[in-house]
């Protein structure tokens, strides 16, 4: 779908009306009023007021340690205008919106023996708002109150539900994201070739070659806007990565926070900027 100069300008007004509600009440935090664990899967619903209501699903390829115990997870009312979540996000054109301003944490406790291999799935669906394909809402992370990452892999209907994956566990927020396809995929470029490069003596040296020259080509289409051709790229990228074992490619995410899960995190983003070629 092709965002026009007339819809962006429609959507920016939109957020005057639906964006930024300022509020000077103090966070809410609450923990699930539900949550259930089956095998490598959990669902929680957290309620945050009577209109206000959050139920989070992750789901695990495989994990260890996984129970009531070895996780926290909260949610909480947030002012759209705090400073506090305001210097975290990527762009002035990112925000917070008002009839969904909720921040879900997930934070497993550092000496539980959880871990998970992999990418984690995470969504979020709440009938606070409801889905439109013209209305460009993500779903974001941030890690140890840094910037938000787009890791949407998904959005759709009843009333609105957003996934994305995750190499690792900190804060989930569904954030407005009026930038411009070229600015939103060129960003996850570059994100993927940080995360790359910063874990390249981890990585398997013939399989390094490989992701980077899958990036780089990936860079290169892009600059050329032949999407089309990216697309193909990342796809490739992404059967390099699901199908590298954790000798080439580390794979393992645990709560004691010593290790990197390499695997997850390319993958999180190669899949989210699948979804931002996708819907262009």
């Amino acid at each position: 779908m092709k965002l026009t100069a007339m819809k962006f300008r429609s959507i920016a007004c939109a957020i005057i009306g639906f964006v930024l509600l300022a509020t000077q009440t103090h966070a809410q935090v609450v923990s699930p009023a539900s949550i259930t664990i089956d095998d490598n899967r959990i669902k929680a619903k957290l309620a945050l007021s009577l209109l206000t209501e959050v139920d989070l699903t992750l789901e695990f390829e495989n994990s260890i340690g996984l129970n009531t115990d070895s996780i926290e997870i909260t949610a909480e009312l947030i002012d759209p205008t705090d400073i506090s979540i305001v210097s975290r996000l990527p762009s002035t054109l990112t925000n917070a919106i008002a009839g969904f301003p909720v921040l879900v944490s997930i934070s497993p406790k550092a000496d539980a023996g959880f871990g998970f291999e992999g990418p984690a799935m995470v969504e979020l669906y709440t009938k606070a708002v409801h889905y439109d394909p013209a209305v460009p809402l993500r779903l974001f992370t941030s890690h140890d109150n840094g910037t938000f990452e787009d890791i949407t892999t998904l959005t759709s209907s009843g009333s609105f539900r957003a996934r994305g994956s995750t190499g690792r566990f900190s804060d989930f927020i569904i954030l407005l994201d009026t930038r411009s396809p070229a600015a939103i995929i060129n960003n996850k470029v570059n994100d993927l070739r940080n995360t790359l490069t910063a874990n390249q003596y981890s990585v398997d040296a013939a399989l390094y070659t490989a992701l980077d020259a899958s990036v780089s080509n990936i860079a290169h289409a892009v600059s050329g806007l032949d999407y089309a051709a990216a697309m193909v790229i990342v796809d490739h990228a992404i059967s390099l990565a699901e199908n590298a074992n954790g000798a080439q490619l580390p794979n393992v995410w645990r709560s004691s926070g010593d290790i990197v899960n390499v695997q997850g995190e390319l993958l999180t983003q190669l899949k989210t900027l699948r979804y931002s070629l996708r819907i262009l």
